[in-house]
């Protein structure tokens, strides 16, 4: 079969220096390429070990942001190997973190003391993992989100996974 290797992620945005400069000052991002695609402001960037494509739209209309928004559907993605210290340091930069490890855990006791249905059901395990797996703990996925500019949700995840999934690849197994 061809490899297909991940290449990159085009979005559209209301201000492409603002949308580089947070990448910049949030991820170390290096800027790469810089002008105008289609007769709009573009930027192309490496950040996170992805090639990003920012191109400023101006038809574009941002999505709820924080305090609208709770199910975070559209979102970009990160591994990070230490949650906590990666919160830390992002906060440091200026980030404003609208989900984190705590907050996550408060709205799990909220949902059990209202017998509320639950917010993830999984009905499909694949090999070699099964539910009573996920109940020891070998595998498991920690949350925070961070806002961006025109509410773009970025979720770091931690993810403790035994050695024979491998699913994530990008930070060392904690399992």
């Amino acid at each position: 079969m061809t490899a297909f290797p991940f290449m990159e992620v085009s979005l559209a945005c209301s201000n492409v220096a603002e949308m580089e400069a947070f990448w910049v000052r949030m991820f170390d991002a290096t800027v790469i390429f810089r002008g105008r695609m289609a007769g709009q402001p573009f930027s192309r960037i490496v950040a996170c070990g992805i090639t990003f494509v920012f191109r400023q739209d101006p038809d574009f209309v941002a999505p709820p942001g924080p305090g609208k928004e709770w199910e975070f559907r559209n979102h970009l993605g990160l591994r990070v190997a230490d949650l906590a210290s990666a919160i830390a340091d992002l906060e440091a930069r200026g980030a404003q973190f609208v989900l984190t490890p705590e907050k996550v855990r408060e709205l799990q006791r909220l949902q059990k003391s209202e017998d509320a249905r639950p917010y993830f059901e999984t009905e499909f395990i694949a090999p070699p993992l099964d539910a009573e797996r996920i109940k020891r703990g070998d595998y498991r996925i920690d949350v925070a989100i961070m806002v961006g500019p025109d509410n773009l949700w970025v979720e770091l995840n931690q993810v403790t996974e035994p050695q024979d999934t491998n699913w994530f690849p990008g930070a060392a197994s904690t399992a």
